[in-house]
């Protein structure tokens, strides 16, 4: 009788020991690339201040000589979305969450004819995947060339990418991998229905950053990555994303409050 009861006994134990695996990998793998956005958006804080556009002409006219170039707009942040205005942005996103930056247009000339004059000029030059165009670097400036629609060559001016933020990406993914595991390993009954739906909802969010963090291992030095943390801005997810995070919130505040004191028997 012993025996007949103790396989289906073992059975589900290898069961609910899987389940907790499950729920484990689950939490690291989402938590993860939270913190690891949040480590990136620390590293951008230490970006300077853009120059201005007298100071963007001359840098310019000493990057590519001769060549003619009007400033034709400008987005202060280092990251944010081109419209931040739009009253549903802040709660739903937006899919033109981009880099901030100096936009020119050189006239009288060609991208492919400016690049050999940037390699002279010591900037570092290469295919940008994410641009139909290349990439130029040096010290804390890059710069992207592409054809611009009204003839010409379309120029942005941003900044290269802080030294802090690839260290603090990757240790930001590490340390959410641990909290995520922990938290999943210490989540008591109470918590578990905000800790799965909290997971569930992030998923979008999660998928797509977690694409981005490995695309942007495959990227040229010289590209400046997109914001780690601009997928969980998108439109629709950012709402997803504030809805997730507050359930992992929920579920770790559960997780931390005392057990109610169990009654003594009468």
């Amino acid at each position: 009788m012993t025996t007949t009861h103790a396989a289906p006994r073992a059975s589900r134990s290898r069961t609910r020991g899987l389940a907790r695996l499950a729920v484990a990998v689950a939490c690291a793998l989402t938590v993860a690339p939270l913190f690891a956005a949040a480590g990136a958006w620390l590293g951008w804080r230490g970006a300077p201040a853009l120059p201005s556009d007298p100071a963007a002409l001359q840098l310019l006219s000493a990057a590519i000589p001769g060549a003619q170039c009007a400033v034709t707009g400008r987005h202060e942040a280092p990251f944010d979305y081109e419209h931040p205005d739009e009253p549903l942005t802040w709660l739903v996103g937006n899919d033109d969450y981009n880099a901030g930056g100096v936009e020119l247009l050189a006239t009288g000339t060609t991208a492919a004819g400016l690049r050999a004059g940037l390699a002279a000029q010591g900037w570092h030059t290469a295919d940008d995947p994410t641009i139909d165009g290349y990439a130029a670097s040096r010290g804390r400036w890059a710069l992207e060339f592409r054809a611009g629609d009204a003839g010409g060559v379309a120029i942005a001016l941003g900044h290269a990418e802080p030294a802090p933020v690839t260290p603090l990406t990757v240790a930001g993914y590490a340390l959410g991998l641990a909290a995520g595991a922990l938290l999943a390993r210490r989540a008591r009954r109470a918590a578990r229905s905000a800790l799965t739906a909290g997971l569930l909802v992030l998923v979008p969010g999660t998928v797509l950053t977690t694409g981005d963090l490995l695309w942007a291992l495959t990227l040229p030095a010289d590209v400046t990555t997109p914001a780690a943390w601009g997928d969980y801005l998108f439109f629709g997810v950012r709402l997803l994303t504030t809805a997730g995070v507050l359930l992992l919130a929920a579920a770790v505040t559960l997780s931390l409050r005392p057990a109610r004191p169990v009654p003594p028997a009468t």
